[in-house]
Protein backbone atom coordinates (compact mmCIF):
# COMPACT_ATOMS: atom_id res chain seq x y z
CA UNK A 1 0.00 0.00 0.00
CA UNK A 2 2.79 2.22 0.79
CA UNK A 3 4.41 1.94 -2.16
CA UNK A 4 2.12 3.11 -4.32
CA UNK A 5 2.15 6.29 -2.73
CA UNK A 6 5.56 6.82 -3.48
CA UNK A 7 4.94 5.92 -7.21
CA UNK A 8 2.33 7.90 -7.44
CA UNK A 9 4.63 11.20 -5.87
CA UNK A 10 7.11 9.88 -8.55
CA UNK A 11 4.25 10.11 -11.56
CA UNK A 12 2.43 13.41 -10.26
CA UNK A 13 6.30 14.98 -10.69
CA UNK A 14 6.19 13.72 -13.88
CA UNK A 15 2.59 14.48 -15.18
CA UNK A 16 2.25 17.77 -13.62
CA UNK A 17 5.25 19.43 -13.51
CA UNK A 18 8.65 19.44 -11.29
CA UNK A 19 8.41 21.66 -8.99
CA UNK A 20 10.49 20.03 -6.12
CA UNK A 21 8.36 21.64 -2.92
CA UNK A 22 5.09 21.23 -3.88
CA UNK A 23 4.60 16.98 -4.02
CA UNK A 24 1.50 15.55 -4.92
CA UNK A 25 -0.45 12.44 -4.56
CA UNK A 26 -2.69 10.97 -7.37
CA UNK A 27 -5.36 10.53 -4.37
CA UNK A 28 -7.24 14.04 -4.55
CA UNK A 29 -8.35 13.65 -0.69
CA UNK A 30 -5.74 16.91 0.09
CA UNK A 31 -5.79 20.28 -1.72
CA UNK A 32 -5.52 19.08 -5.47
CA UNK A 33 -3.45 15.91 -3.82
CA UNK A 34 -0.69 18.10 -2.29
CA UNK A 35 0.65 15.80 0.60
CA UNK A 36 4.18 14.45 1.76
CA UNK A 37 5.84 12.23 4.08
CA UNK A 38 9.30 12.73 3.88
CA UNK A 39 12.07 14.85 1.84
CA UNK A 40 10.83 14.06 -2.08
CA UNK A 41 14.77 13.87 -3.37
CA UNK A 42 13.93 10.17 -4.22
CA UNK A 43 11.31 10.71 -5.89
CA UNK A 44 12.23 13.53 -7.49
CA UNK A 45 15.48 12.16 -9.48
CA UNK A 46 13.32 9.16 -10.73
CA UNK A 47 10.60 11.85 -12.44
CA UNK A 48 13.71 13.20 -13.81
CA UNK A 49 15.19 9.70 -15.17
CA UNK A 50 11.23 9.02 -16.55
CA UNK A 51 11.48 12.41 -18.76
CA UNK A 52 15.13 11.31 -19.69
CA UNK A 53 14.95 7.48 -20.45
CA UNK A 54 10.65 6.90 -20.32
CA UNK A 55 8.75 5.36 -17.38
CA UNK A 56 9.77 2.77 -15.77
CA UNK A 57 9.18 1.95 -12.14
CA UNK A 58 13.18 -0.08 -12.51
CA UNK A 59 14.75 3.60 -11.73
CA UNK A 60 13.24 3.72 -8.11
CA UNK A 61 14.22 0.60 -7.49
CA UNK A 62 17.51 1.00 -8.69
CA UNK A 63 18.09 4.15 -6.55
CA UNK A 64 16.85 2.42 -4.12
CA UNK A 65 19.00 -0.56 -3.86
CA UNK A 66 22.53 1.00 -5.14
CA UNK A 67 21.80 3.26 -2.04
CA UNK A 68 21.85 0.19 0.22
CA UNK A 69 24.74 -1.44 -1.20
CA UNK A 70 26.57 0.83 -0.98
CA UNK A 71 26.15 1.17 2.27
CA UNK A 72 27.07 -2.17 2.80
CA UNK A 73 29.90 -1.82 1.23
CA UNK A 74 30.80 0.85 4.18
CA UNK A 75 29.77 -1.24 6.58
CA UNK A 76 31.92 -3.80 5.74
CA UNK A 77 34.78 -1.03 5.69
CA UNK A 78 33.64 0.18 9.27
CA UNK A 79 33.82 -3.99 10.49
CA UNK A 80 37.20 -4.40 8.60
CA UNK A 81 38.73 -1.55 10.42
CA UNK A 82 37.03 -2.70 13.77
CA UNK A 83 37.43 -6.14 13.82
CA UNK A 84 40.62 -6.42 11.93
CA UNK A 85 39.43 -9.78 10.27
CA UNK A 86 38.22 -9.95 6.64
CA UNK A 87 36.18 -13.29 7.17
CA UNK A 88 34.28 -12.25 9.99
CA UNK A 89 34.08 -8.25 8.39
CA UNK A 90 31.91 -10.15 5.34
CA UNK A 91 30.27 -12.60 7.86
CA UNK A 92 28.73 -10.07 9.45
CA UNK A 93 27.76 -7.55 6.73
CA UNK A 94 25.72 -10.22 5.27
CA UNK A 95 24.22 -11.22 8.35
CA UNK A 96 23.20 -7.86 9.27
CA UNK A 97 21.81 -7.70 5.77
CA UNK A 98 19.98 -10.92 5.57
CA UNK A 99 16.47 -9.76 7.50
CA UNK A 100 14.28 -11.29 4.56
CA UNK A 101 12.40 -7.51 5.69
CA UNK A 102 15.27 -5.24 4.63
CA UNK A 103 15.86 -7.72 1.51
CA UNK A 104 12.57 -7.24 0.05
CA UNK A 105 12.35 -3.90 0.77
CA UNK A 106 15.92 -2.74 -0.37
CA UNK A 107 14.36 -3.78 -4.10
CA UNK A 108 11.48 -1.70 -3.83
CA UNK A 109 9.84 1.87 -3.44
CA UNK A 110 10.14 2.80 0.17
CA UNK A 111 12.93 5.58 1.67
CA UNK A 112 13.74 3.23 4.52
CA UNK A 113 16.19 1.02 3.08
CA UNK A 114 17.76 3.91 1.04
CA UNK A 115 18.23 6.11 4.68
CA UNK A 116 19.42 2.82 6.46
CA UNK A 117 22.01 3.05 3.46
CA UNK A 118 22.82 6.34 4.14
CA UNK A 119 23.34 5.39 7.94
CA UNK A 120 25.81 3.17 7.33
CA UNK A 121 28.02 5.46 5.11
CA UNK A 122 27.84 8.34 7.61
CA UNK A 123 28.69 6.06 10.84
CA UNK A 124 31.73 4.62 8.34
CA UNK A 125 33.05 8.22 8.66
CA UNK A 126 31.98 9.47 11.95
CA UNK A 127 34.20 5.95 13.00
CA UNK A 128 37.37 7.75 11.06
CA UNK A 129 36.60 10.70 12.62
CA UNK A 130 36.28 9.55 16.50
CA UNK A 131 39.61 7.82 15.85
CA UNK A 132 41.17 10.74 13.91
CA UNK A 133 40.25 13.88 15.80
CA UNK A 134 42.48 15.32 12.45
CA UNK A 135 40.16 14.14 10.10
CA UNK A 136 37.75 16.61 9.36
CA UNK A 137 37.06 15.69 5.94
CA UNK A 138 35.34 12.45 7.63
CA UNK A 139 33.36 14.30 10.06
CA UNK A 140 31.92 16.75 7.31
CA UNK A 141 30.73 13.57 4.88
CA UNK A 142 29.26 12.07 7.98
CA UNK A 143 27.39 14.85 8.50
CA UNK A 144 25.96 15.01 5.18
CA UNK A 145 25.08 11.40 5.11
CA UNK A 146 23.39 11.71 8.52
CA UNK A 147 21.91 14.92 6.61
CA UNK A 148 19.96 12.79 4.16
CA UNK A 149 18.87 9.89 5.98
CA UNK A 150 17.35 12.30 8.94
CA UNK A 151 15.67 13.80 5.92
CA UNK A 152 14.17 11.15 3.75
CA UNK A 153 12.92 9.15 7.62
CA UNK A 154 12.88 11.52 10.12
CA UNK A 155 13.53 8.56 12.65
CA UNK A 156 16.69 8.12 11.49
CA UNK A 157 17.71 11.38 12.97
CA UNK A 158 18.85 9.00 16.28
CA UNK A 159 21.49 7.90 14.99
CA UNK A 160 22.87 11.85 14.70
CA UNK A 161 22.04 12.28 18.07
CA UNK A 162 23.54 9.10 19.34
CA UNK A 163 26.57 10.29 17.37
CA UNK A 164 26.67 13.35 19.28
CA UNK A 165 25.84 11.70 22.68
CA UNK A 166 28.79 9.56 21.47
CA UNK A 167 31.28 12.42 20.93
CA UNK A 168 30.19 13.87 24.44
CA UNK A 169 30.67 10.86 26.30
CA UNK A 170 34.05 10.32 24.35
CA UNK A 171 35.21 13.35 24.97
CA UNK A 172 34.76 13.36 28.85
CA UNK A 173 34.53 10.04 30.41
CA UNK A 174 37.39 8.29 27.79
CA UNK A 175 39.84 10.91 26.96
CA UNK A 176 39.19 12.98 30.44
CA UNK A 177 38.68 16.42 28.84
CA UNK A 178 37.00 18.74 31.34
CA UNK A 179 36.26 20.97 28.98
CA UNK A 180 34.24 21.01 25.34
CA UNK A 181 36.14 23.93 23.67
CA UNK A 182 37.83 21.51 21.28
CA UNK A 183 34.99 20.45 20.15
CA UNK A 184 32.86 23.66 19.87
CA UNK A 185 33.07 23.59 15.62
CA UNK A 186 31.69 19.76 15.78
CA UNK A 187 28.67 20.67 18.43
CA UNK A 188 27.25 23.53 16.10
CA UNK A 189 27.82 21.15 12.80
CA UNK A 190 25.73 19.17 14.72
CA UNK A 191 23.06 21.65 15.74
CA UNK A 192 23.10 22.66 12.06
CA UNK A 193 22.71 19.34 11.11
CA UNK A 194 19.45 19.16 13.24
CA UNK A 195 18.13 22.70 12.66
CA UNK A 196 17.84 21.49 9.12
CA UNK A 197 16.26 18.51 9.26
CA UNK A 198 13.67 20.51 11.91
CA UNK A 199 12.99 23.21 9.75
CA UNK A 200 12.49 20.58 6.78
CA UNK A 201 9.57 18.87 9.16
CA UNK A 202 7.98 22.19 9.96
CA UNK A 203 7.84 23.16 6.39
CA UNK A 204 6.41 19.53 5.65
CA UNK A 205 3.54 19.53 8.79
CA UNK A 206 2.76 23.39 7.46
CA UNK A 207 2.67 21.93 4.07
CA UNK A 208 0.27 18.88 4.87
CA UNK A 209 -1.63 21.35 7.08
CA UNK A 210 -1.96 24.11 4.68
CA UNK A 211 -3.47 21.30 2.08
CA UNK A 212 -5.74 19.34 4.33
CA UNK A 213 -3.33 16.22 3.57
CA UNK A 214 -3.85 13.87 7.08
CA UNK A 215 -2.96 10.65 5.41
CA UNK A 216 0.72 10.96 6.17
CA UNK A 217 1.87 9.35 9.50
CA UNK A 218 3.99 12.38 11.50
CA UNK A 219 3.05 12.51 14.86
CA UNK A 220 4.53 9.16 17.00
CA UNK A 221 1.37 6.78 19.09
CA UNK A 222 3.60 6.36 22.02
CA UNK A 223 3.44 3.05 24.00
CA UNK A 224 1.97 4.64 27.02
CA UNK A 225 -1.32 6.28 24.60
CA UNK A 226 -2.48 2.44 24.08
CA UNK A 227 -4.47 0.49 26.52
CA UNK A 228 -3.08 -2.66 28.08
CA UNK A 229 -4.78 -4.98 25.28
CA UNK A 230 -3.80 -2.82 22.58
CA UNK A 231 0.10 -3.04 23.90
CA UNK A 232 -0.32 -6.47 24.22
CA UNK A 233 -1.90 -7.18 20.34
CA UNK A 234 1.48 -5.49 18.91
CA UNK A 235 3.71 -7.35 21.37
CA UNK A 236 1.58 -10.52 19.56
CA UNK A 237 1.34 -8.92 16.10
CA UNK A 238 5.83 -8.79 16.48
CA UNK A 239 6.34 -12.26 18.06
CA UNK A 240 4.00 -14.37 16.25
CA UNK A 241 3.80 -12.53 12.45
CA UNK A 242 6.41 -10.39 12.05
CA UNK A 243 9.28 -11.83 14.21
CA UNK A 244 10.16 -14.86 11.72
CA UNK A 245 10.81 -11.97 8.98
CA UNK A 246 12.96 -10.06 11.22
CA UNK A 247 15.70 -12.56 11.15
CA UNK A 248 16.25 -16.04 10.89
CA UNK A 249 15.43 -17.75 14.20
CA UNK A 250 18.84 -19.58 14.98
CA UNK A 251 20.17 -16.02 13.81
CA UNK A 252 18.85 -14.33 16.07
CA UNK A 253 19.24 -17.02 19.03
CA UNK A 254 23.07 -16.51 17.78
CA UNK A 255 22.56 -12.49 18.31
CA UNK A 256 20.73 -12.81 22.12
CA UNK A 257 23.50 -14.86 23.12
CA UNK A 258 26.97 -12.53 21.84
CA UNK A 259 24.85 -9.70 23.32
CA UNK A 260 24.14 -11.10 26.45
CA UNK A 261 27.34 -13.19 26.99
CA UNK A 262 29.08 -9.99 26.00
CA UNK A 263 27.86 -7.72 28.42
CA UNK A 264 29.67 -10.17 31.36
CA UNK A 265 32.86 -9.20 29.59
CA UNK A 266 32.02 -5.81 28.89
CA UNK A 267 35.60 -5.02 30.25
CA UNK A 268 37.37 -6.33 27.18
CA UNK A 269 35.34 -4.21 24.49
CA UNK A 270 35.99 -1.46 22.52
CA UNK A 271 35.27 1.53 24.15
CA UNK A 272 34.47 3.64 21.06
CA UNK A 273 32.03 1.20 19.68
CA UNK A 274 30.96 0.33 23.37
CA UNK A 275 30.16 4.25 23.67
CA UNK A 276 28.23 4.00 20.35
CA UNK A 277 26.24 1.00 20.94
CA UNK A 278 25.32 2.35 23.87
CA UNK A 279 23.79 5.52 22.49
CA UNK A 280 22.12 3.58 19.42
CA UNK A 281 20.63 1.42 22.13
CA UNK A 282 19.22 4.02 24.10
CA UNK A 283 18.12 6.03 20.60
CA UNK A 284 16.57 2.46 19.12
CA UNK A 285 14.78 2.10 22.56
CA UNK A 286 13.49 5.80 22.38
CA UNK A 287 12.46 5.42 18.95
CA UNK A 288 10.60 1.58 19.61
CA UNK A 289 8.77 3.92 22.64
CA UNK A 290 7.30 6.51 20.42
CA UNK A 291 6.12 4.46 17.31
CA UNK A 292 5.47 1.45 19.48
CA UNK A 293 1.53 0.77 17.92
CA UNK A 294 2.81 1.09 14.38
CA UNK A 295 5.14 -1.95 15.07
CA UNK A 296 1.89 -3.97 14.72
CA UNK A 297 0.85 -3.04 11.38
CA UNK A 298 4.13 -1.82 9.50
CA UNK A 299 7.00 -4.40 9.60
CA UNK A 300 9.51 -1.75 7.84
CA UNK A 301 9.76 -0.04 10.99
CA UNK A 302 12.16 -2.76 12.17
CA UNK A 303 14.39 -1.43 9.83
CA UNK A 304 15.36 2.21 11.82
CA UNK A 305 16.41 -0.54 14.77
CA UNK A 306 19.47 -2.07 12.40
CA UNK A 307 22.01 0.10 13.22
CA UNK A 308 21.23 -0.18 16.90
CA UNK A 309 21.44 -4.12 16.90
CA UNK A 310 24.92 -3.86 14.39
CA UNK A 311 26.57 -1.88 16.91
CA UNK A 312 25.30 -4.20 19.84
CA UNK A 313 26.32 -7.01 18.37
CA UNK A 314 29.39 -6.05 17.55
CA UNK A 315 30.48 -4.65 20.79
CA UNK A 316 29.48 -7.84 22.31
CA UNK A 317 31.50 -10.17 19.60
CA UNK A 318 34.72 -7.61 20.27
CA UNK A 319 33.91 -8.50 24.11
CA UNK A 320 34.18 -11.76 23.70
CA UNK A 321 36.69 -12.39 21.27
CA UNK A 322 39.05 -10.30 23.07
CA UNK A 323 38.23 -12.62 26.25
CA UNK A 324 38.90 -15.92 23.86
CA UNK A 325 41.04 -14.56 21.15
CA UNK A 326 42.57 -18.31 20.32
CA UNK A 327 38.53 -19.83 19.82
CA UNK A 328 37.40 -17.07 17.89
CA UNK A 329 40.25 -17.06 16.14
CA UNK A 330 39.95 -20.33 15.12
CA UNK A 331 39.20 -21.73 11.20
CA UNK A 332 36.22 -23.70 12.85
CA UNK A 333 34.63 -21.31 14.52
CA UNK A 334 34.27 -19.30 11.35
CA UNK A 335 33.50 -21.83 9.19
CA UNK A 336 30.70 -22.41 11.81
CA UNK A 337 29.31 -18.90 11.16
CA UNK A 338 29.32 -18.99 7.56
CA UNK A 339 27.05 -22.06 7.87
CA UNK A 340 24.83 -19.58 9.90
CA UNK A 341 25.21 -17.30 7.46
CA UNK A 342 24.14 -19.19 4.44
CA UNK A 343 21.38 -20.67 6.51
CA UNK A 344 20.48 -17.02 7.39
CA UNK A 345 20.65 -15.67 3.50
CA UNK A 346 18.55 -19.04 2.24
CA UNK A 347 16.13 -18.63 5.14
CA UNK A 348 16.02 -14.98 4.28
CA UNK A 349 15.09 -15.93 0.28
CA UNK A 350 12.78 -18.61 0.70
CA UNK A 351 10.87 -15.46 2.80
CA UNK A 352 11.25 -12.74 0.29
CA UNK A 353 10.38 -15.20 -2.79
CA UNK A 354 6.82 -16.13 -0.79
CA UNK A 355 5.70 -12.73 -0.57
CA UNK A 356 6.39 -12.01 -4.18
CA UNK A 357 4.55 -14.96 -4.86
CA UNK A 358 1.51 -14.31 -2.72
CA UNK A 359 -1.65 -14.19 -4.43
CA UNK A 360 -4.30 -12.82 -1.89
CA UNK A 361 -3.57 -9.99 -0.44
CA UNK A 362 -6.57 -6.86 -0.47
CA UNK A 363 -4.55 -4.08 -0.53
CA UNK A 364 -2.16 -5.83 -3.74
CA UNK A 365 -5.34 -7.75 -5.58
CA UNK A 366 -6.13 -4.24 -7.26
CA UNK A 367 -2.65 -4.37 -8.93
CA UNK A 368 -3.23 -7.50 -10.49
CA UNK A 369 -6.70 -6.62 -11.67
CA UNK A 370 -5.90 -3.01 -13.26
CA UNK A 371 -2.35 -4.31 -14.36
CA UNK A 372 -1.28 -1.96 -17.59
CA UNK A 373 -5.00 -0.34 -17.68
CA UNK A 374 -3.63 2.90 -17.79
CA UNK A 375 -2.48 1.56 -22.00
CA UNK A 376 -6.55 0.63 -22.36
CA UNK A 377 -7.83 4.24 -20.93
CA UNK A 378 -5.25 6.29 -23.27
CA UNK A 379 -6.79 4.12 -25.83
CA UNK A 380 -10.28 4.67 -25.02
CA UNK A 381 -9.97 8.32 -25.34
CA UNK A 382 -10.60 9.41 -21.64
CA UNK A 383 -8.72 12.61 -21.08
CA UNK A 384 -5.53 12.84 -19.16
CA UNK A 385 -7.52 15.48 -16.62
CA UNK A 386 -10.61 13.21 -16.06
CA UNK A 387 -11.27 12.06 -12.36
CA UNK A 388 -11.56 8.94 -11.12
CA UNK A 389 -13.19 7.46 -8.26
CA UNK A 390 -12.64 3.44 -7.54
CA UNK A 391 -14.65 1.03 -6.34
CA UNK A 392 -12.95 -1.04 -4.50
CA UNK A 393 -9.72 -0.39 -3.41
CA UNK A 394 -8.13 -0.72 0.22
CA UNK A 395 -5.35 2.06 -0.64
CA UNK A 396 -5.09 5.86 -1.60
CA UNK A 397 -3.16 5.15 -4.55
CA UNK A 398 -2.95 1.68 -5.92
CA UNK A 399 -5.62 1.84 -8.66
CA UNK A 400 -5.20 5.76 -9.57
CA UNK A 401 -1.44 4.57 -10.18
CA UNK A 402 -2.47 1.83 -12.52
CA UNK A 403 -4.99 3.62 -14.32
CA UNK A 404 -2.40 6.78 -14.36
CA UNK A 405 -5.13 9.08 -13.74
CA UNK A 406 -6.42 11.81 -10.47
CA UNK A 407 -9.27 11.22 -7.76
CA UNK A 408 -10.56 8.79 -5.40
CA UNK A 409 -10.88 5.50 -3.97
CA UNK A 410 -13.89 3.66 -1.83
CA UNK A 411 -12.79 0.58 0.14
CA UNK A 412 -16.70 -0.87 0.19
CA UNK A 413 -20.56 0.05 -0.18
CA UNK A 414 -21.08 1.39 3.62
CA UNK A 415 -23.08 4.55 3.90
CA UNK A 416 -20.16 6.63 5.06
CA UNK A 417 -18.42 5.51 1.59
CA UNK A 418 -21.31 6.28 -0.30
CA UNK A 419 -21.42 9.68 1.26
CA UNK A 420 -17.76 10.29 0.05
CA UNK A 421 -18.43 8.92 -2.93
CA UNK A 422 -21.26 11.67 -3.10
CA UNK A 423 -18.94 14.48 -2.34
CA UNK A 424 -16.34 13.27 -5.00
CA UNK A 425 -18.53 13.64 -7.81
CA UNK A 426 -19.64 16.95 -6.20
CA UNK A 427 -15.96 17.84 -6.13
CA UNK A 428 -15.64 17.22 -9.79
CA UNK A 429 -15.27 13.23 -10.65
CA UNK A 430 -15.77 11.94 -14.18
CA UNK A 431 -15.73 8.11 -14.08
CA UNK A 432 -16.29 5.55 -11.83
CA UNK A 433 -14.52 2.01 -12.44
CA UNK A 434 -16.29 -0.67 -10.52
CA UNK A 435 -14.47 -4.01 -9.75
CA UNK A 436 -16.99 -6.02 -9.32
CA UNK A 437 -20.80 -5.81 -11.10
CA UNK A 438 -22.06 -6.80 -7.53
CA UNK A 439 -21.57 -3.11 -6.45
CA UNK A 440 -24.27 -1.90 -9.17
CA UNK A 441 -26.85 -3.68 -6.75
CA UNK A 442 -26.35 -0.73 -5.12
CA UNK A 443 -28.99 1.62 -5.36
CA UNK A 444 -27.43 4.89 -4.67
CA UNK A 445 -24.17 3.44 -7.16
CA UNK A 446 -26.53 2.50 -10.16
CA UNK A 447 -28.38 6.18 -9.69
CA UNK A 448 -25.04 7.81 -9.92
CA UNK A 449 -23.78 6.60 -13.11
CA UNK A 450 -24.50 7.42 -16.82
CA UNK A 451 -23.48 5.03 -19.43
CA UNK A 452 -20.59 2.26 -19.44
CA UNK A 453 -17.35 3.70 -21.18
CA UNK A 454 -15.41 0.57 -21.85
CA UNK A 455 -14.19 -2.69 -19.50
CA UNK A 456 -10.60 -4.25 -18.90
CA UNK A 457 -10.76 -7.48 -17.76
CA UNK A 458 -13.45 -7.79 -14.71
CA UNK A 459 -13.82 -3.66 -13.69
CA UNK A 460 -15.95 -1.57 -15.74
CA UNK A 461 -15.80 2.25 -16.68
CA UNK A 462 -18.55 4.48 -16.09
CA UNK A 463 -18.85 7.59 -16.84
CA UNK A 464 -20.70 10.28 -14.11
CA UNK A 465 -21.25 12.24 -16.56
CA UNK A 466 -24.16 13.27 -18.76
Amino acid sequence: MRQTDCLSLVTTYYNNGMQFFEPRLLNLTSIDGKAMGEFPILYYLTAALYHIFGEHEFFLRFINLSIVTTGLLYLYKLLLKILNDTAYALIFTFLFFSSAILIYYSNNYLPDPAALGFTLIAWYFFYEFLVNRNNTRAFIISMLFFMFASLLKITYGLNPAAALLSLIVIEIFIKHNNSLKKTYPYLLSFLLLFLIVAGWYIFLIKYNAVNEGDYFFTQTKPIWSLRNLQIEEVISYMYYYWLPSYYYESTLHVMLIVIIVGFIFLKTSNKIILTIAVSTTIGSTIYFILFYSKFKDHDYYFITLIPGIIFLVINSFISIRNRFPKIFNNIFVKLIMTGLLFLSLNYAHKKVTLRYSLDDDKFGNIGMQLLNARDYVNGIGISNDAKFIVLKDYTPNGSLYFLNRRGWTLSDTSASQLKEMQSYIEQGATHLVVTDHKYLQNSTIKNSVKRVIGQYKEAVIYSLKD
